[in-house]
């Protein structure tokens, strides 16, 4: 059950030599592949079939790297080239530019919800498998996870230009993403001043420079192999960025791989279909979630319940009809509280921790941010039994002010961090001589300045009738002074960012 913002509430690996054969078809600007004969040896197939700088717009689509029509509809006509001399099966979907919003994937007929747009067999991937199986890099990259091995597999590839048997492919990629994992430590500090993403970014950036330290050995061990130009930090973390934004999470097969067509598939906020991996079919598949016209763009999700500041890290965009976007808020038990162990008992008996993160959204937070926050004040232990996690129950009037009080003081030192406000985002927004990075940034604080705000109004609402004064203007002022004393002693919620992507190296 979750508060309505403004009311109340709403309850495996062979390096095979290219094979020559056409399979080439172009109609309509859209490129298909395929040779009807199935699968040729396993391929090595890196990064998003597409030709583009990165992921951006309202819906969080590629746009094309290449300047002009013809130079995409060359680069399309080589990488499809490439995929049919390879075997690549025929599917129901194009490799197609849509102009503004980049390369994409059209339906090639007329599709119904439910039915399978995509069908890739496994042999077509690059997994963990191909790199444990790679003659250089898997000793690098043993026990360091699939991101960080998919990593080393393309820094590999890269250093071989076009003795590279992937070379097609890798000339299509992007040279860098938006993702401030690539942004100088200036840059962070500066674009995502007051965002809780700020201390994030900080961590991650940390951590991959320390897993390239760890890996400095095996590159200076054989600098012939591994040549510093291609090995570089900066190179290192530029992979990572590529892989980070391009590799797919298969589900069912728990782990991530790359793709060909299926990772030419762009995002949108209200799309519930998603590409995974059929046992029976030993096969990447994706079943659209909606009808489509052929010829008409289809789309998948990156993921239901992501923020925007995990979209930006990941992928290097900001989507502004994200409605699962959100800001964690960090909350605990008050230590010495002489009631801590009894409610303790009761967060156990409900699955709760201490201290537990909840998110803030838009237009609405979790009513168990409320239930959590009464229990962590409330100093009378008759109360107890109306503690309901599932349910919106006020415990009395002062332990109410108390917690709204507490959250709204939270959400203004928040928004304090920042510089300037809602519409000063706004009015940036419209210089079009932002730079790309600065642009998402000012994106992304716009977005969270936003939820703090709509947070706020909702936290003045319900104070309202317990101040016994109407909430105009966003005025605080309190006429409860006999009890201003009390309040004034109550410490603040700490604030904390979101949890380390603890799958990045684990993966």
């Amino acid at each position: 059950m979750e508060c309505v913002v403004g009311s109340r509430c709403w309850t495996f690996t062979k390096w095979v030599p290219l094979k020559a054969s056409s399979g080439l078809s172009l109609e309509n600007g859209g490129v298909s592949v395929g040779n009807g004969r199935g699968g040729g040896g396993r391929m090595g197939v890196c990064g998003r079939g597409r030709v583009e700088v990165g992921r951006s717009g309202r819906r969080a689509v590629a746009r094309c790297s290449l300047s002009g029509n013809s130079m995409q509809f060359v680069a399309l006509h080589q990488l499809s080239e490439w995929l049919s001399k390879q075997g690549f099966p025929s599917q129901d979907v194009k490799l197609t530019s849509f102009g503004e919003e980049g390369i994409g994937l059209a339906a090639g007929r007329n599709f119904k919800d439910g039915e399978t747009a995509l069908k890739i067999p496994e042999n077509y991937t690059v997994t963990g498998v191909d790199v444990v199986n790679h003659p250089v890099v898997s000793a690098p990259a043993a026990g360091r996870g699939d991101l960080i091995g998919l990593t080393l597999w393309l820094m590999y590839e890269r250093s071989q230009g076009e003795n590279s048997v992937w070379h097609p492919y890798l000339k299509t990629f992007p040279a860098t993403t938006l993702s401030p994992l690539l942004w100088s430590a200036e840059e962070q500090q500066e674009l995502l001043k007051g965002s809780p993403v700020l201390e994030e970014v900080q961590q991650r950036t940390a951590a991959l420079e320390g897993e390239y330290e760890d890996l400095l050995p095996f590159f200076n061990k054989d600098t012939q192999t591994f040549p510093e130009e291609h090995f570089s930090l900066a190179a290192f973390k530029s992979a990572f960025s590529m892989i980070l934004s391009r590799a797919l999470y298969l589900p069912a097969a728990d782990l991530f791989a790359l793709v060909p067509f299926a990772d030419a598939l762009n995002h949108r906020a209200d799309c519930q279909a998603y590409v995974d991996y059929s046992m029976e079919d030993q096969a990447v598949v994706f079943q659209v979630d909606r009808s489509y016209k052929e010829g008409e763009q289809v789309f998948t999700s990156y993921g239901r319940e992501r923020s925007n500041a995990d979209f930006l890290i990941t992928y290097g965009f900001v989507d502004e009809n994200n409605a699962m976007d959100n800001l964690e808020l960090e909350v605990g038990l008050v230590a010495g509280d002489r009631l801590e162990v009894l409610k303790r008992q009761i967060l156990q008996q409900s699955m709760f921790d201490s201290p537990q993160s909840f998110p803030l959204y838009l237009d609405r937070f979790p009513t168990q941010l409320l239930t959590y926050m009464r229990l962590s004040r409330l100093q009378d232990p008759a109360l107890f039994s109306k503690i309901v996690f599932e349910k919106d129950i006020m415990l009395d009037q002062a332990n109410e002010y108390e917690v709204l009080m507490i959250l709204m003081g939270e959400c203004r030192s928040r928004l304090e961090k920042y510089e300037g406000g809602v519409d000063d985002e706004i009015r940036l927004l419209k210089n079009k001589k932002l730079t790309p990075r600065e642009r998402v940034a000012a994106q992304l604080r716009l977005s969270e300045k936003k939820i703090l705000t709509s947070t706020m109004t909702a936290l003045r609402t319900r104070l309202a009738p317990i101040r016994g004064i109407p909430a105009k203007g966003g005025g605080l002022k309190d006429p409860n002074a006999d009890i201003n004393e009390m309040f004034d002693m109550v410490e603040q919620v700490a604030s904390a960012p979101k949890k380390f992507f603890d799958s990045m190296f684990k993966k």
